[in-house]
Protein backbone atom coordinates (compact mmCIF):
# COMPACT_ATOMS: atom_id res chain seq x y z
CA UNK A 1 0.00 0.00 0.00
CA UNK A 2 1.40 3.23 -0.79
CA UNK A 3 0.60 6.85 0.84
CA UNK A 4 -1.92 8.74 -1.37
CA UNK A 5 -1.45 12.43 0.51
CA UNK A 6 -3.72 15.49 -0.28
CA UNK A 7 -1.79 18.63 0.92
CA UNK A 8 -4.40 21.70 0.75
CA UNK A 9 -2.92 25.31 0.61
CA UNK A 10 -0.49 26.71 3.83
CA UNK A 11 0.90 23.72 6.24
CA UNK A 12 -1.98 21.33 6.67
CA UNK A 13 -2.82 18.57 4.47
CA UNK A 14 -4.89 15.56 4.76
CA UNK A 15 -4.34 11.72 4.41
CA UNK A 16 -6.11 9.49 2.52
CA UNK A 17 -6.47 6.60 4.03
CA UNK A 18 -4.18 4.19 6.15
CA UNK A 19 -1.31 3.66 4.33
CA UNK A 20 -0.01 3.92 7.61
CA UNK A 21 0.37 -0.35 7.46
CA UNK A 22 3.17 -0.26 5.04
CA UNK A 23 4.51 3.67 5.46
CA UNK A 24 7.50 3.07 7.85
CA UNK A 25 11.29 0.83 8.28
CA UNK A 26 13.74 -0.21 11.22
CA UNK A 27 16.66 -2.40 10.57
CA UNK A 28 15.60 -5.65 9.91
CA UNK A 29 16.25 -7.15 13.50
CA UNK A 30 13.84 -9.14 14.72
CA UNK A 31 10.24 -7.02 13.29
CA UNK A 32 8.00 -9.23 13.20
CA UNK A 33 8.08 -10.48 17.16
CA UNK A 34 6.03 -8.74 20.07
CA UNK A 35 9.01 -9.07 22.61
CA UNK A 36 8.44 -9.43 26.13
CA UNK A 37 8.60 -6.06 28.29
CA UNK A 38 12.33 -5.65 28.40
CA UNK A 39 14.01 -4.38 31.58
CA UNK A 40 10.49 -3.49 32.78
CA UNK A 41 11.73 -2.31 36.39
CA UNK A 42 14.67 0.43 34.79
CA UNK A 43 11.42 1.98 32.76
CA UNK A 44 9.70 2.02 35.94
CA UNK A 45 12.37 3.46 37.76
CA UNK A 46 12.68 5.82 35.34
CA UNK A 47 9.22 7.15 35.19
CA UNK A 48 9.50 7.39 39.27
CA UNK A 49 12.67 9.22 38.78
CA UNK A 50 11.39 11.94 36.17
CA UNK A 51 7.98 11.90 38.31
CA UNK A 52 10.13 12.95 41.42
CA UNK A 53 11.87 15.70 39.80
CA UNK A 54 8.61 17.21 37.63
CA UNK A 55 5.76 16.63 40.30
CA UNK A 56 3.83 18.99 38.19
CA UNK A 57 2.94 15.72 36.30
CA UNK A 58 0.91 14.30 38.76
CA UNK A 59 2.82 10.78 38.40
CA UNK A 60 3.86 8.91 35.68
CA UNK A 61 3.44 5.38 35.02
CA UNK A 62 5.16 3.04 32.74
CA UNK A 63 2.33 1.14 30.81
CA UNK A 64 4.51 -0.36 28.13
CA UNK A 65 8.02 -1.48 27.07
CA UNK A 66 9.19 -2.85 23.82
CA UNK A 67 12.57 -4.22 23.20
CA UNK A 68 12.99 -4.41 19.43
CA UNK A 69 16.20 -5.70 18.37
CA UNK A 70 19.79 -3.90 18.79
CA UNK A 71 19.34 -0.99 20.47
CA UNK A 72 15.81 0.07 19.70
CA UNK A 73 13.09 0.27 22.59
CA UNK A 74 9.50 1.62 22.40
CA UNK A 75 7.73 2.71 25.55
CA UNK A 76 4.73 4.05 27.03
CA UNK A 77 4.20 6.46 29.61
CA UNK A 78 1.01 8.03 30.80
CA UNK A 79 0.89 11.41 33.04
CA UNK A 80 -1.47 11.93 35.88
CA UNK A 81 -3.79 14.38 33.48
CA UNK A 82 -4.14 11.50 31.30
CA UNK A 83 -1.69 12.40 27.84
CA UNK A 84 0.21 9.42 26.90
CA UNK A 85 4.07 9.67 25.86
CA UNK A 86 5.57 6.99 23.46
CA UNK A 87 9.42 7.17 23.21
CA UNK A 88 11.11 5.30 20.49
CA UNK A 89 14.80 5.58 20.92
CA UNK A 90 16.92 4.45 17.87
CA UNK A 91 20.75 5.85 17.71
CA UNK A 92 21.39 5.03 14.09
CA UNK A 93 21.29 8.68 12.93
CA UNK A 94 21.37 12.18 15.14
CA UNK A 95 17.10 12.88 13.95
CA UNK A 96 13.94 12.86 15.71
CA UNK A 97 10.37 13.39 15.23
CA UNK A 98 8.03 14.86 17.57
CA UNK A 99 4.13 13.72 16.84
CA UNK A 100 1.03 14.79 18.41
CA UNK A 101 -1.68 12.29 17.85
CA UNK A 102 -5.08 13.26 18.91
CA UNK A 103 -8.21 10.91 19.14
CA UNK A 104 -10.56 13.21 16.54
CA UNK A 105 -11.24 12.94 13.43
CA UNK A 106 -14.26 13.50 10.98
CA UNK A 107 -15.33 10.39 13.06
CA UNK A 108 -16.09 12.36 16.36
CA UNK A 109 -17.99 14.90 14.00
CA UNK A 110 -21.88 15.89 13.90
CA UNK A 111 -24.12 15.62 11.29
CA UNK A 112 -24.35 19.01 9.83
CA UNK A 113 -21.00 20.39 11.03
CA UNK A 114 -18.59 18.21 8.53
CA UNK A 115 -15.14 19.12 8.40
CA UNK A 116 -14.73 20.72 11.52
CA UNK A 117 -11.98 18.20 12.21
CA UNK A 118 -9.87 19.32 9.44
CA UNK A 119 -10.80 22.66 8.87
CA UNK A 120 -9.31 23.02 12.81
CA UNK A 121 -6.28 21.72 11.74
CA UNK A 122 -5.52 24.34 9.38
CA UNK A 123 -6.64 26.87 12.47
CA UNK A 124 -4.29 25.33 14.77
CA UNK A 125 -1.31 26.82 12.42
CA UNK A 126 -2.69 29.92 12.82
CA UNK A 127 -0.11 30.87 16.23
CA UNK A 128 -0.58 31.31 20.47
CA UNK A 129 -0.07 34.66 22.21
CA UNK A 130 3.30 34.19 22.55
CA UNK A 131 4.30 32.43 19.48
CA UNK A 132 1.96 33.87 16.70
CA UNK A 133 2.07 32.29 13.36
CA UNK A 134 4.85 33.85 11.92
CA UNK A 135 7.14 33.29 15.05
CA UNK A 136 6.17 29.63 15.05
CA UNK A 137 7.67 28.98 10.94
CA UNK A 138 10.62 30.99 11.98
CA UNK A 139 11.81 29.25 15.17
CA UNK A 140 11.45 25.61 13.75
CA UNK A 141 12.70 26.78 9.78
CA UNK A 142 16.02 28.00 12.20
CA UNK A 143 15.93 24.50 13.91
CA UNK A 144 15.93 22.74 10.20
CA UNK A 145 12.89 21.40 11.21
CA UNK A 146 10.16 20.19 8.53
CA UNK A 147 6.44 20.45 10.05
CA UNK A 148 2.98 19.34 8.86
CA UNK A 149 -0.68 18.11 9.56
CA UNK A 150 -2.62 15.28 8.74
CA UNK A 151 -6.43 14.28 9.46
CA UNK A 152 -8.42 11.12 8.92
CA UNK A 153 -11.77 9.96 9.89
CA UNK A 154 -10.28 8.29 13.43
CA UNK A 155 -7.56 10.56 14.11
CA UNK A 156 -5.71 13.91 13.57
CA UNK A 157 -1.94 14.13 13.95
CA UNK A 158 0.57 17.27 13.89
CA UNK A 159 4.52 16.77 13.44
CA UNK A 160 8.38 18.26 13.71
CA UNK A 161 11.07 15.96 12.36
CA UNK A 162 13.97 18.05 13.33
CA UNK A 163 17.78 17.61 14.34
CA UNK A 164 17.23 15.77 17.93
CA UNK A 165 19.01 18.46 19.85
CA UNK A 166 16.81 20.47 19.06
CA UNK A 167 13.51 18.16 20.57
CA UNK A 168 12.69 21.12 23.51
CA UNK A 169 12.16 23.55 20.84
CA UNK A 170 9.44 21.42 19.23
CA UNK A 171 7.78 20.25 22.85
CA UNK A 172 8.14 23.91 23.76
CA UNK A 173 5.93 25.19 20.86
CA UNK A 174 3.38 22.31 20.46
CA UNK A 175 2.24 22.34 24.65
CA UNK A 176 1.88 26.02 23.66
CA UNK A 177 -0.64 25.78 20.97
CA UNK A 178 -2.71 22.65 22.74
CA UNK A 179 -3.95 25.32 25.07
CA UNK A 180 -3.07 28.62 24.00
CA UNK A 181 -4.11 28.98 20.64
CA UNK A 182 -5.78 32.24 19.33
CA UNK A 183 -9.00 31.82 17.76
CA UNK A 184 -10.44 35.08 15.62
CA UNK A 185 -13.41 35.09 13.06
CA UNK A 186 -10.74 36.55 10.62
CA UNK A 187 -8.69 33.57 10.81
CA UNK A 188 -11.60 31.19 10.62
CA UNK A 189 -13.34 32.91 7.58
CA UNK A 190 -9.56 32.69 5.61
CA UNK A 191 -9.09 29.24 6.45
CA UNK A 192 -12.12 28.33 5.63
CA UNK A 193 -12.46 29.42 2.08
CA UNK A 194 -8.72 27.63 1.62
CA UNK A 195 -10.70 24.62 3.18
CA UNK A 196 -13.58 24.89 0.55
CA UNK A 197 -11.32 25.35 -1.98
CA UNK A 198 -9.23 22.36 -1.10
CA UNK A 199 -12.42 20.45 -1.37
CA UNK A 200 -13.19 21.61 -4.88
CA UNK A 201 -10.10 21.09 -6.01
CA UNK A 202 -10.01 17.56 -4.82
CA UNK A 203 -13.51 16.24 -5.12
CA UNK A 204 -15.82 18.73 -6.72
CA UNK A 205 -13.26 19.07 -9.50
CA UNK A 206 -11.53 15.83 -9.43
CA UNK A 207 -13.43 12.33 -10.65
CA UNK A 208 -10.97 10.27 -8.14
CA UNK A 209 -12.39 12.59 -5.13
CA UNK A 210 -15.36 12.31 -6.23
CA UNK A 211 -15.62 8.34 -6.58
CA UNK A 212 -14.42 7.88 -3.28
CA UNK A 213 -16.48 10.29 -1.26
CA UNK A 214 -19.50 8.33 -2.81
CA UNK A 215 -18.23 5.06 -2.47
CA UNK A 216 -17.83 5.92 1.99
CA UNK A 217 -21.02 7.60 1.75
CA UNK A 218 -22.71 4.36 0.22
CA UNK A 219 -20.66 2.16 2.38
CA UNK A 220 -21.75 3.96 5.42
CA UNK A 221 -25.08 5.56 4.82
CA UNK A 222 -25.95 6.65 8.85
CA UNK A 223 -22.51 5.66 10.17
CA UNK A 224 -20.05 8.90 10.98
CA UNK A 225 -17.49 6.92 8.79
CA UNK A 226 -19.76 7.91 5.12
CA UNK A 227 -19.20 12.07 6.16
CA UNK A 228 -16.39 12.76 4.24
CA UNK A 229 -13.17 14.38 6.12
CA UNK A 230 -13.06 17.68 3.79
CA UNK A 231 -16.84 17.95 4.83
CA UNK A 232 -19.86 19.39 3.03
CA UNK A 233 -20.07 23.12 1.80
CA UNK A 234 -22.99 23.88 2.92
CA UNK A 235 -21.54 22.49 6.71
CA UNK A 236 -18.51 24.35 6.36
CA UNK A 237 -19.99 27.44 5.61
CA UNK A 238 -22.29 27.39 8.69
CA UNK A 239 -19.17 26.82 10.89
CA UNK A 240 -19.23 29.43 13.83
CA UNK A 241 -16.32 30.67 15.80
CA UNK A 242 -18.40 29.26 19.09
CA UNK A 243 -18.18 25.87 16.96
CA UNK A 244 -14.23 26.22 16.75
CA UNK A 245 -13.70 27.13 20.23
CA UNK A 246 -16.24 24.20 21.44
CA UNK A 247 -14.37 21.71 19.24
CA UNK A 248 -10.96 22.59 21.06
CA UNK A 249 -11.65 22.87 24.38
CA UNK A 250 -13.81 19.11 23.71
CA UNK A 251 -11.21 17.47 22.03
CA UNK A 252 -7.29 19.25 21.93
CA UNK A 253 -6.77 18.43 26.18
CA UNK A 254 -4.09 16.14 27.41
CA UNK A 255 -6.32 12.97 27.80
CA UNK A 256 -7.15 12.55 24.25
CA UNK A 257 -3.48 13.35 23.07
CA UNK A 258 -0.64 10.85 22.34
CA UNK A 259 2.91 11.97 21.86
CA UNK A 260 5.21 10.25 19.71
CA UNK A 261 8.57 10.49 19.82
CA UNK A 262 10.83 8.22 17.87
CA UNK A 263 14.96 8.77 17.00
CA UNK A 264 18.18 9.39 18.71
CA UNK A 265 16.90 11.10 21.66
CA UNK A 266 17.40 10.06 25.21
CA UNK A 267 13.96 8.25 26.89
CA UNK A 268 14.75 10.10 30.83
CA UNK A 269 15.29 13.55 28.95
CA UNK A 270 12.05 13.25 26.55
CA UNK A 271 10.25 12.27 29.26
CA UNK A 272 11.44 14.81 31.74
CA UNK A 273 10.89 17.42 28.53
CA UNK A 274 7.21 16.47 28.31
CA UNK A 275 6.43 16.33 32.22
CA UNK A 276 7.61 19.85 32.36
CA UNK A 277 5.90 21.22 29.39
CA UNK A 278 2.78 19.02 29.90
CA UNK A 279 2.38 17.76 33.15
CA UNK A 280 0.79 20.84 34.45
CA UNK A 281 -1.93 20.99 31.99
CA UNK A 282 -5.75 20.51 33.57
CA UNK A 283 -7.54 16.98 32.39
CA UNK A 284 -10.16 17.49 30.52
CA UNK A 285 -13.51 14.89 30.35
CA UNK A 286 -13.37 13.68 26.65
CA UNK A 287 -16.32 12.30 25.40
CA UNK A 288 -16.33 8.96 24.21
CA UNK A 289 -18.10 8.68 20.70
CA UNK A 290 -20.32 5.50 20.34
CA UNK A 291 -21.53 6.08 16.49
CA UNK A 292 -24.83 3.60 15.98
CA UNK A 293 -24.43 0.42 14.44
CA UNK A 294 -25.44 -0.17 10.84
CA UNK A 295 -27.21 -3.41 9.65
CA UNK A 296 -25.16 -5.82 7.58
CA UNK A 297 -24.99 -5.17 3.75
CA UNK A 298 -26.76 -7.95 1.78
CA UNK A 299 -28.59 -8.46 -1.27
CA UNK A 300 -25.83 -6.33 -3.31
CA UNK A 301 -23.98 -5.38 -5.25
CA UNK A 302 -25.38 -1.77 -4.16
CA UNK A 303 -24.65 0.44 -7.47
CA UNK A 304 -24.03 4.29 -7.79
CA UNK A 305 -23.92 5.60 -11.33
CA UNK A 306 -22.17 8.70 -11.43
CA UNK A 307 -21.31 10.93 -15.23
CA UNK A 308 -18.19 12.76 -14.79
CA UNK A 309 -15.04 14.82 -16.71
CA UNK A 310 -13.35 10.87 -17.69
CA UNK A 311 -12.76 9.63 -20.86
CA UNK A 312 -13.36 5.88 -20.24
CA UNK A 313 -15.72 4.04 -17.81
CA UNK A 314 -14.31 3.43 -14.41
CA UNK A 315 -15.57 1.70 -11.34
CA UNK A 316 -14.51 1.74 -7.45
CA UNK A 317 -15.78 -1.20 -5.66
CA UNK A 318 -15.82 -1.69 -1.90
CA UNK A 319 -16.57 -4.00 0.98
CA UNK A 320 -16.60 -2.73 4.53
CA UNK A 321 -14.24 -5.59 5.78
CA UNK A 322 -12.40 -5.71 9.72
CA UNK A 323 -11.24 -2.99 12.07
CA UNK A 324 -7.49 -2.38 12.41
CA UNK A 325 -7.05 -4.78 15.46
CA UNK A 326 -8.63 -8.05 14.07
CA UNK A 327 -6.33 -10.84 13.13
CA UNK A 328 -8.46 -10.83 10.12
CA UNK A 329 -6.60 -7.91 8.50
CA UNK A 330 -3.47 -9.77 7.61
CA UNK A 331 -5.48 -12.48 5.14
CA UNK A 332 -7.45 -9.36 3.45
CA UNK A 333 -3.67 -8.11 2.86
CA UNK A 334 -2.65 -11.21 1.03
CA UNK A 335 -6.15 -11.05 -0.59
CA UNK A 336 -5.16 -7.91 -2.04
CA UNK A 337 -1.63 -9.14 -3.06
CA UNK A 338 -2.53 -12.14 -5.17
CA UNK A 339 -6.02 -10.22 -6.83
CA UNK A 340 -4.85 -6.81 -7.36
CA UNK A 341 -1.77 -5.52 -5.98
CA UNK A 342 0.99 -6.17 -8.89
CA UNK A 343 1.40 -6.71 -12.16
CA UNK A 344 1.43 -10.13 -11.58
CA UNK A 345 -1.67 -10.32 -9.83
CA UNK A 346 -4.63 -12.73 -11.01
CA UNK A 347 -7.01 -9.67 -11.77
CA UNK A 348 -4.67 -7.16 -13.33
CA UNK A 349 -3.72 -10.37 -15.50
CA UNK A 350 -6.79 -11.02 -16.65
CA UNK A 351 -8.68 -7.76 -17.03
CA UNK A 352 -4.99 -5.75 -18.45
CA UNK A 353 -2.93 -8.32 -20.10
CA UNK A 354 -5.33 -11.07 -21.18
CA UNK A 355 -8.29 -9.17 -21.83
CA UNK A 356 -7.39 -5.99 -22.23
CA UNK A 357 -10.61 -4.30 -20.82
CA UNK A 358 -8.72 -2.39 -18.79
CA UNK A 359 -5.30 0.00 -18.30
CA UNK A 360 -4.79 -0.44 -14.90
CA UNK A 361 -6.08 -2.26 -11.37
CA UNK A 362 -5.59 -1.34 -8.16
CA UNK A 363 -6.58 -2.80 -4.80
CA UNK A 364 -6.11 -1.64 -1.03
CA UNK A 365 -7.53 -3.12 2.49
CA UNK A 366 -7.61 0.06 4.65
CA UNK A 367 -8.10 -1.03 8.25
CA UNK A 368 -9.98 1.41 10.45
CA UNK A 369 -10.60 1.37 14.38
CA UNK A 370 -14.43 0.68 14.14
CA UNK A 371 -14.63 -1.05 10.26
CA UNK A 372 -12.62 -1.52 7.45
CA UNK A 373 -12.69 -1.56 3.92
CA UNK A 374 -11.67 -2.93 0.87
CA UNK A 375 -11.47 -0.95 -2.13
CA UNK A 376 -10.96 -2.34 -5.80
CA UNK A 377 -10.70 0.72 -8.60
CA UNK A 378 -10.35 -0.75 -12.06
CA UNK A 379 -9.61 2.13 -15.00
CA UNK A 380 -11.66 1.08 -18.27
CA UNK A 381 -9.79 1.26 -21.83
CA UNK A 382 -12.12 3.88 -23.99
CA UNK A 383 -15.05 1.74 -25.20
CA UNK A 384 -15.13 -1.13 -22.29
CA UNK A 385 -18.33 -2.16 -19.73
CA UNK A 386 -17.73 -0.56 -15.96
CA UNK A 387 -20.07 -3.67 -15.50
CA UNK A 388 -18.00 -6.53 -17.20
CA UNK A 389 -14.92 -5.66 -15.31
CA UNK A 390 -16.98 -6.30 -12.03
CA UNK A 391 -18.06 -9.28 -13.17
CA UNK A 392 -14.69 -10.32 -13.62
CA UNK A 393 -13.70 -9.33 -9.84
CA UNK A 394 -16.48 -10.71 -8.69
CA UNK A 395 -15.40 -13.95 -10.91
CA UNK A 396 -12.22 -14.05 -8.99
CA UNK A 397 -12.89 -13.37 -5.73
CA UNK A 398 -15.30 -16.65 -5.78
CA UNK A 399 -12.50 -18.49 -6.86
CA UNK A 400 -10.42 -17.45 -4.77
CA UNK A 401 -12.54 -18.20 -2.37
CA UNK A 402 -13.94 -21.61 -3.41
CA UNK A 403 -9.83 -22.83 -4.00
CA UNK A 404 -7.36 -20.46 -2.14
CA UNK A 405 -4.63 -19.16 -3.49
CA UNK A 406 -1.44 -21.38 -4.83
CA UNK A 407 1.70 -22.09 -2.58
CA UNK A 408 3.13 -20.18 -4.82
CA UNK A 409 1.06 -16.85 -4.97
CA UNK A 410 0.31 -17.14 -1.15
CA UNK A 411 4.30 -17.49 -0.51
CA UNK A 412 5.27 -14.53 -3.39
CA UNK A 413 2.39 -12.29 -1.60
CA UNK A 414 3.84 -13.01 1.99
CA UNK A 415 7.30 -12.10 1.05
CA UNK A 416 6.18 -8.64 -0.72
CA UNK A 417 3.92 -7.77 2.04
CA UNK A 418 7.17 -8.50 4.63
CA UNK A 419 9.91 -6.52 2.05
CA UNK A 420 6.70 -3.75 1.45
CA UNK A 421 6.72 -3.52 5.49
CA UNK A 422 10.12 -3.45 6.10
CA UNK A 423 11.53 -1.12 3.28
CA UNK A 424 9.18 1.27 4.73
CA UNK A 425 10.94 1.85 8.06
CA UNK A 426 13.46 4.38 7.11
CA UNK A 427 13.57 7.23 8.98
CA UNK A 428 12.07 8.09 12.06
CA UNK A 429 9.29 10.37 11.25
CA UNK A 430 7.80 7.12 9.37
CA UNK A 431 8.59 5.53 12.38
CA UNK A 432 6.66 7.66 14.70
CA UNK A 433 3.81 7.97 11.99
CA UNK A 434 3.45 4.24 11.97
CA UNK A 435 3.64 3.99 15.84
CA UNK A 436 0.73 6.71 16.11
CA UNK A 437 -1.58 5.19 13.73
CA UNK A 438 -1.37 1.91 15.25
CA UNK A 439 -2.12 3.14 18.80
CA UNK A 440 -4.69 5.66 17.45
CA UNK A 441 -6.19 3.19 14.91
CA UNK A 442 -5.47 -0.31 16.24
CA UNK A 443 -5.53 0.53 19.84
CA UNK A 444 -1.82 -0.37 20.49
CA UNK A 445 1.28 1.21 19.60
CA UNK A 446 2.83 -2.34 19.91
CA UNK A 447 0.63 -4.26 17.64
CA UNK A 448 3.16 -2.99 14.82
CA UNK A 449 5.70 -5.43 15.77
CA UNK A 450 3.36 -8.11 15.35
CA UNK A 451 2.85 -7.27 11.28
CA UNK A 452 5.89 -9.59 9.72
CA UNK A 453 4.57 -12.55 11.88
CA UNK A 454 1.01 -11.65 11.08
CA UNK A 455 1.62 -11.73 7.29
CA UNK A 456 3.74 -15.14 8.16
CA UNK A 457 0.98 -17.21 9.84
CA UNK A 458 -1.38 -16.44 6.94
CA UNK A 459 -2.48 -19.47 5.23
CA UNK A 460 -4.66 -20.59 2.28
CA UNK A 461 -7.90 -21.83 4.46
CA UNK A 462 -7.93 -18.06 5.79
CA UNK A 463 -7.35 -16.50 2.45
CA UNK A 464 -10.68 -18.83 1.56
CA UNK A 465 -12.22 -17.47 4.42
CA UNK A 466 -11.87 -13.88 4.61
CA UNK A 467 -13.05 -13.66 0.90
CA UNK A 468 -16.07 -16.03 1.10
CA UNK A 469 -17.29 -14.16 4.06
CA UNK A 470 -16.26 -10.89 3.55
CA UNK A 471 -15.74 -9.86 -0.25
CA UNK A 472 -18.89 -11.03 -1.49
CA UNK A 473 -20.89 -10.06 -4.63
CA UNK A 474 -24.04 -9.59 -1.62
CA UNK A 475 -22.05 -7.62 0.29
CA UNK A 476 -20.19 -5.14 -2.47
CA UNK A 477 -20.78 -1.43 -3.27
CA UNK A 478 -20.16 -0.58 -6.49
CA UNK A 479 -19.40 3.60 -8.01
CA UNK A 480 -19.40 3.73 -11.22
CA UNK A 481 -17.97 7.09 -13.15
CA UNK A 482 -19.36 7.31 -16.67
CA UNK A 483 -17.76 9.32 -19.02
CA UNK A 484 -20.47 12.90 -19.34
CA UNK A 485 -22.11 13.50 -22.44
Amino acid sequence: MTANTACGAGPACRVRAFAWRCLLVIPVVACGTLAQDAHPADFHALASDVAADVPAAGGIRLDAVVHWGGDVTAARYVLGNGLSLIVMHDPSAPVASFQTWLGVGSRQEVKGRTGIAHLFEHLMFKGTRDNPHSVFDRLLERAGAQTNAATWLDWTFYYENLPASELELAIRLESDRLVNLVLTQEQLDSEREVVKNERLYRVDNDPDGAIEEALFEELFPTHPYGRPTLGYLPDLDALTLSDCRTFYRTWYSPGNVTLVVAGDVDPREVLRLVARYYGGLAPVDVPRDAPPPEAEPAGGPKVRTMSLPIAAERVRMGWRTVPAASSEAFALDVVNEVLFATESSRVHDRLVEREALASDVDGASEPLALDGVFVVDVFLNEGKSASQAADIVFDELGRLARNGPSKIELDRARNHLEAAFLRSLVTAGARATQLGAYERTAGDFRRMFTFVDGVRGVTASDVRRVAGRLLTRERAVLVIGKPAS
